[in-house]
C-alpha cells in the first residue's frame, strides 16, 4: 500500500479528474470521491458487503457521467494502491467483481435509454418525413441498420457500416442471416427469426462481428419491429454500440479477479467455479459470479423468452448439467512444494517467485496430454483438477507425472536446487460431491503425504479422515469438560520391591465422557498436546492430585507416600510451570518432597540453547524439594553425558524392557531368550551411577518383579501389584501396608 488509507477519497477525485472531461467541478468530485470512499470502507467485513457496495460504486460512476472505460480503470487502481493490505483477498476480489458488474451494468442501463430515445427518434421521423430521418440516421453516433420484413437490409448508417466492415451501400440487399457466425448464442438468432414472424416486437443480445482483417467487434444490439396495415412485420429497425473496449475492460478485470498475477494460473476463484460446473454444485458458485439475467424492458411474456439473453453461461451450465451424470467420477490432486520457506528464508523471496513460476510451467507440461486444469491456491499450494477420471489409477499417474517433473534440478541466480513436492489426492464419483469438501478432502490428505515423508502422494481414505475427524471433535470438547467436571483421577501404586509397601501413587487422568462412556488418557492427552489444551489440563491434574495427596494417611511404617504427576513437554517449556507447581503446594498444604514430576525424556534430552530454559526449570522445582523422576527412560533420545547433569532422583525403565525379562513361551515347547536382561541391568547401573532410584513400569507378573528386585531396581508399577484405584479408595490401601494382601 502506497498510500494511507485516510487519503483515498483525494486520490480518487483527482484519478477521476485525470480520466477524462465530465461537466462537474472539482469540489463535486470530491465530494462524489468522499462518498463512494465510505461506501468502500463501510463494506470489508465479508465478500458479500464488498461486492454490493462495489456494484453501488459502478452505477454511480455512470450516474455522475464517469463513462469512460478510463474512469472504472482510475477507480480499482486508486482503490488497489489504498486499501489496508490486510484486507482479505476475497473481499478485495468481490470489491472489484462488483465495481466492474455495476458499472457494466450502469452503463448498459444508460445506453438502453439512449437506444430507446434515438429508436422511437428514428420511427417517428420515418412516419413524418424522409429529410427528418435522414437527419437523424447520418447523425446518430449508435449504428442504426433498418431491415425488411424479409430480413435483408434496406439501410445502415456509417457508425453500423464500420462495425461490419462493409460499405453502407453495398450492404443493401444484404440478408442480416448471413452475418451469422459459429460463436452466436443459438438464442441470439431464435429471438431474430420470431421477430421477423411477428411472434416478438423487441429483442437485445450481444452480437460479435469479425473484420476482414480477422479483428473483433462486439455491438450490443437492439432491435424493434415495425408491425404494418396487414399485421405483419413490415420493417426491423436495430440499433448497435460498439462495445468492444468495454468488453476487453470487463474481460481483463475478470481474468485479473481470476487469475493469480505471479503464474497466470487460475486462482482459487475460478477453480471453485470450475469444480462447481463440473459438478453441476448449483450452489457453489464462487463469490462474484453474476447470475441475474438482464432487464430487456419487454412484456411479460418476452421476459421469459428473453431470460436466456447475454453471454452464453447458462447454455454452457446447462450442457454441464447433462454431462454431469450417474457415473462419472472426478479427482482433485492437492500439491505443496516441500521445503518452501526455506528457499524464500536463504535465497529471498524473488527467487522463490522465480521458483513459483517455473514450478507452475512445469505443472502446467505435465499435464499438458489431457489439458487437465491447474490452479494457484496462494503461496506454494496448487491444484491439478481431473474432471473426467477412470478410477484413482488414473489420478495416481497424473500426480506421479508431476512429482517427476518437480523433482528435475531448478536453476536459481546461478545455483542448482533440487526441490520435491507433496500431493494429496481425492478421486471419486461426481454425484454427490462439493467442491469446498473436494478441496478440504485433498487439501488434509495432503498432509498426510507430508507426514509420511514428502516427495510422494497421498490417496485420500474416508475412514481414516473419519477417525481425524473424531479425534479433532474430541480436542474441541476437552477444554469444555473441565469446566463441566468431567475429568477425574486414578492413582495407580508404585511399590518397594523388596518389602511390597507402596511408596509412591501416580495420577492418572481420566474422562467421563458424556457420549463415548470412560475414556483413557491415551484417547485424549495426546490431543491436548497437539491443541495446546496440555498446559490448563496439566495444571488442573496437579492441583487435584497434591490437593488429594495432602489428604492421604500416614503408613503404618515407613515415610509418607508420595504422588508422583506427569508433565508434558508444553508444560516443562512453559516460563510458569514453577510457579504453577508453588501455588498448588501452598494451596494443597503438600510438602514438596512428597510430590515427584515425571518428564519423559523428550522434555528434557534438549541439550544447547533450547534446553537451557527447561533444565533450569527442573533446578528451580527440585531447589523447592520436588522431585524429578525421568518417565519412560531409553525408549527417546538418551544422551547420556546430559542425564548426568539434570536434577533428577528418579529414572523410570519403560515397560517394554521389563516384558522381555522373562523367557516367554513358544509353540514347540521351547522358550525365547530373555534378552532384554542385560540392557534392563545397564540401566539400573546407569541410575545408580548418576545417583538416581529405579521404578520399572509394566510389571505383571511374579517373575518379572523377583527379577527386578535381584537386578537392583527400587520399586516397581504394574498390574501386577494394582489397577489404577478410585481417588476414595487410597487411603485405604496406604493404611492396609499393601504387602501380598494388597494385590489387585
Amino acid at each position: 500500500m502506497s498510500e494511507s488509507a485516510g487519503d483515498l477519497p483525494s486520490a480518487w477525485a483527482g484519478a477521476l479528474a485525470a480520466a477524462g472531461s465530465v461537466p462537474m467541478s472539482a469540489a463535486e468530485t470530491r465530494a462524489l470521491a468522499a462518498v463512494l470512499a465510505d461506501w468502500v470502507r463501510d463494506a470489508l467485513t465479508d465478500p458479500v458487503a464488498a461486492r454490493k457496495a462495489g456494484s453501488a460504486v459502478g452505477s454511480a460512476l455512470i450516474d455522475s457521467h464517469h463513462t469512460q472505460p478510463e474512469s472504472l480503470a482510475a477507480s480499482i487502481a486508486v482503490l488497489a494502491d489504498h486499501l489496508p493490505t490486510e484486507i482479505d483477498s476475497a473481499v478485495r476480489t468481490a470489491l472489484y467483481a462488483g465495481l466492474a458488474a455495476g458499472y457494466a451494468e450502469g452503463l448498459r442501463d444508460r445506453t438502453r435509454r439512449e437506444q430507446e430515445a434515438i429508436r422511437i427518434a428514428v420511427l417517428d421521423a420515418h412516419r413524418t418525413g424522409e429529410a427528418r430521418f435522414r437527419a437523424v440516421f447520418r447523425g446518430a453516433a449508435l449504428g442504426i441498420g433498418i431491415a425488411d420484413g424479409e430480413g435483408r437490409i434496406l439501410e445502415i448508417n456509417e457508425p453500423l457500416a464500420r462495425m461490419l466492415g462493409r460499405d453502407a451501400r453495398a450492404a443493401r440487399g444484404l440478408e442480416i442471416s448471413s452475418l451469422r457466425l459459429p460463436t452466436d448464442p443459438p438464442e441470439y438468432w431464435e429471438h431474430y427469426r420470431a421477430l421477423l414472424a411477428g411472434r416478438r416486437r423487441q429483442m437485445t443480445g450481444e452480437k460479435q462481428f469479425v473484420l476482414s482483417d480477422g479483428e473483433v467487434i462486439w455491438a450490443r444490439m437492439r432491435a424493434s419491429s415495425v408491425i404494418g396495415d396487414d399485421g405483419k412485420t413490415a420493417l426491423v429497425v436495430g440499433l448497435f454500440e460498439d462495445i468492444t473496449e468495454r468488453r476487453e475492460m470487463t474481460e481483463r478485470l475478470r481474468h485479473q479477479a481470476t487469475h493469480d498475477p505471479l503464474t497466470g494460473l487460475p486462482n482459487r476463484t475460478l477453480l471453485l467455479e470450475e469444480l462447481a460446473a463440473t459438478l453441476n454444485f448449483r450452489d457453489g458458485r464462487a463469490e462474484g459470479e453474476d447470475t441475474e439475467s438482464e432487464d430487456t424492458e419487454s412484456t411479460e411474456s418476452e421476459d421469459a423468452a428473453d431470460a436466456d439473453d447475454g453471454d452464453g453461461l447458462a447454455e454452457s451450465g446447462s450442457a454441464k448439467s447433462g454431462e454431469a451424470g450417474e457415473g462419472r467420477r472426478i479427482a482433485v490432486c492437492f500439491l505443496d512444494i516441500d521445503g518452501f520457506k526455506a528457499v524464500n528464508d536463504t535465497l529471498g523471496h524473488d527467487a522463490g517467485d522465480r521458483l513459483l513460476i517455473q514450478i507452475a510451467a512445469r505443472l502446467r507440461e505435465a499435464v499438458e496430454p489431457h489439458a487437465h486444469p491447474v490452479a494457484r491456491m496462494g503461496g506454494d499450494e496448487f491444484v491439478i483438477l481431473l474432471p473426467d477420471t477412470a478410477g484413482p489409477q488414473s489420478a495416481i499417474e497424473v500426480a506421479e507425472r508431476v512429482l517427476a517433473a518437480i523433482r528435475e534440478p531448478v536453476l536459481l541466480d546461478g545455483r542448482e536446487l533440487t526441490v520435491t513436492g507433496s500431493i494429496g489426492i481425492v478421486e471419486q464419483p461426481v454425484e454427490g460431491a462439493g467442491p469446498s469438501e473436494l478441496l478440504r478432502a485433498a487439501d488434509v490428505t495432503l498432509y498426510w503425504a507430508k507426514a509420511a515423508g514428502r516427495d510422494r502422494w497421498a490417496l485420500f481414505d474416508p475412514q481414516r479422515n473419519a477417525r481425524q475427524v473424531a479425534r479433532y471433535a474430541l480436542s474441541q470438547e476437552l477444554p469444555g469438560a473441565l469446566e463441566r467436571g468431567e475429568l477425574f483421577l486414578e492413582y495407580q501404586p508404585i511399590v518397594d520391591l523388596a518389602d511390597q509397601r507402596v511408596r509412591s501413587l501416580e495420577a492418572l487422568v481420566r474422562w467421563n465422557h458424556p457420549r463415548l462412556g470412560l475414556l483413557g488418557p491415551g484417547r485424549f492427552v495426546p490431543l491436548a498436546e497437539e491443541t495446546g489444551a496440555i498446559v490448563a489440563l496439566g495444571r488442573w491434574v496437579l492441583r487435584r492430585a497434591v490437593a488429594d495427596a495432602a489428604t492421604w494417611p500416614r503408613p503404618p511404617e515407613g515415610a509418607p507416600v508420595t504422588v508422583s504427576v506427569n508433565v508434558a513437554v508444553p508444560q516443562v517449556r512453559d516460563p510458569g510451570l514453577v510457579r504453577e507447581v508453588r501455588d498448588a503446594l501452598e494451596a494443597g498444604g503438600l510438602p514438596p518432597a512428597r510430590l515427584q514430576l515425571e518428564l519423559t525424556e523428550s522434555a528434557v534430552m534438549e541439550p544447547g540453547r533450547r534446553g537451557r530454559p527447561a533444565v533450569q526449570r527442573l533446578r528451580e522445582l527440585a531447589d523447592l524439594g520436588v522431585r524429578i523422576a525421568i518417565d519412560d527412560f531409553g525408549t527417546g533420545y538418551s544422551n547420556l553425558a546430559y542425564l548426568r547433569r539434570l536434577p533428577a532422583h528418579t529414572l523410570k525403565i519403560d515397560s517394554s524392557f521389563v516384558k522381555g525379562l522373562i523367557p516367554a513361551a513358544v509353540p514347540d515347547g521351547g522358550a525365547q531368550d530373555g534378552s532384554e536382561e542385560p540392557i534392563v541391568s545397564s540401566l539400573i547401573n546407569l541410575a545408580r551411577a548418576c545417583g538416581m532410584m529405579v521404578i520399572a513400569e509394566g510389571v505383571e507378573t511374579g517373575a518379572q518383579a523377583e527379577t527386578l528386585r535381584k537386578l537392583g531396581a527400587d520399586t516397581g508399577q504394574g498390574y501386577y501389584f494394582s489397577r489404577p484405584l478410585p481417588a476414595d479408595q487410597v487411603p485405604a490401601l496406604i493404611l492396609s501396608g499393601f504387602g501380598d494382601a494388597g494385590r489387585h
